[in-house]
């Protein structure tokens, strides 16, 4: 082959790659589309407020002088005439009192421990089994962060831990422990001798160890008067004890939570809600009694809630949420979203190919909606170009074939009945 034909070809495939990454350039240019990436997309529209919780309640008063030990905690029941608390002239006969009691449990399990009736009947290797368990519980109750019940674990291992060695026959008794430990119980419990008053519950309820002054103005039976300013006044305020008040008596279990939030249309009457509450780790069940519009976008929520735990008890105004589920999905721009005949979906576009592909949608938003992510080419995949412009009947390349796929299953049933 001569020069000049060499030549020639080399001019004709420069003209060639000129001509493609012209043609590409153009069609990058001129043909560009308006798209957007299906991506995942995770929505939880909890709704928050400040809620005031509100009861019938009776203060219970005591105006004597003293140091006042609690025998009930809070949220118990008790009736009428009960004594709640008892009054001692100074902290250290109350420690000394309770230091007693403490040594009576010890007491109690050191001589289940020995008892013939605990250690003829127990397998050392079923003991050991339930050492293994309860230090087990208290690790991981501490890498938790609950220390609430930690106090009791530690006892019940220790008691089982002394039960094992009495089994063992590594302790003969604890005899010598008993008399130490009874010598000190005796000495505890003369120094708290000397109980100077008891206050008693005025009525059959729920016992509360604290009063904040709103006892008197809040109340279920108002609960149809109370104003949206009455509850951000109280959300601003800061609670204050009522003089000689020691405590309070709720009438019933439940309990009413009133708050001020955004209107939203989930939030109707006769609905059930979740509801989280800063004071306390639980989520309560609570129904909506009543919603009252205001002026500036904002409702007006009461609700019931028939539970009553230590914190809820010891609550009057608390950060809130109202819980509602969670929903992850391919997140589509309502204005992309298209009907093929009854079928809803959107159009993608791979290269020059155009598709329409079907959303099945498991949220609504106010701009778009949440589409169930599946492996199914039928529907809109993760990470596909989804197209916001209209597109014309004849540049669509393929639509999902639903004839084939129900065909398929009627096959598998026939199948799977035959």
């Amino acid at each position: 082959m001569n020069s000049l034909t060499v030549k020639i070809i080399a001019a004709l495939l420069g003209v060639l790659m000129v001509t493609m990454l012209g043609s590409q350039l153009y069609y990058f240019i001129n043909e560009k589309h308006d798209t957007e990436e299906a991506v995942l997309s995770t929505i939880n529209e909890n709704i928050s407020f400040d809620g005031v919780v509100v009861r019938n309640e009776t203060v219970i008063n005591y105006s004597s002088s003293g140091v006042i030990d609690y025998l009930y905690e809070d949220g118990s029941k008790v009736k009428a005439d009960d004594a709640v608390a008892e009054v001692y002239d100074s902290e250290e006969q109350i420690l000394a009192k309770r230091k007693a009691q403490q040594l009576d449990a010890e007491l109690a399990k050191l001589d289940k421990a020995q008892n013939p009736g605990t250690t003829n009947f127990v397998q050392p290797e079923v003991l050991k089994n339930r050492i293994d368990g309860e230090y087990k519980q208290m690790l991981s109750r501490i890498a938790k962060g609950d220390y609430t019940q930690l106090g009791e674990d530690k006892s019940d291992l220790l008691m089982s831990m002394n039960i094992y060695d009495v089994v063992t026959k590594s302790e003969s008794d604890y005899n010598s422990r008993v008399a130490a430990l009874t010598s000190e119980r005796n000495k505890q419990s003369a120094s708290s001798a000397g109980v100077k008053d008891t206050i008693k519950a005025t009525k059959t309820g729920y016992f509360v160890s604290s009063a904040d002054g709103y006892e008197n103005q809040l109340s279920i039976d108002k609960i149809d008067s109370i104003t949206v300013q009455q509850i951000n006044d109280i959300v601003k305020s800061t609670p204050q004890k009522p003089a000689n008040a020691v405590g309070k008596i709720y009438d019933g279990y439940s309990c009413k939570i009133v708050g001020v939030m955004d209107a939203d249309k989930r939030v109707i009457e006769g609905v059930y809600l979740k509801l989280a509450m800063s004071a306390s780790k639980n989520t309560y069940d609570v129904y909506v009694d009543s919603v009252k519009n205001c002026d500036d976008g904002k409702i007006l929520v009461v609700m019931s809630c028939d539970k009553l735990d230590e914190e809820l008890a010891s609550t009057r105004i608390a950060s809130s949420m109202i819980v509602f589920d969670e929903f992850t999905g391919i997140r589509v721009p309502r204005k992309a979203i298209r009907f093929n005949g009854e079928q809803k979906g959107v159009y993608v576009i791979l290269g020059k190919d155009i598709t329409f592909k079907k959303i099945d949608v498991i949220y609504e938003g106010d701009d778009f909606v949440l589409s169930k992510n599946t492996d199914d080419q039928r529907y809109l995949l993760l990470y596909d170009q989804i197209l916001l412009e209209n597109v014309r009947a004849e540049d669509v390349s393929s639509v999902p074939d639903d004839k084939e796929s129900s065909n398929s299953k009627g096959e598998e049933k026939k199948d799977e009945s035959s």
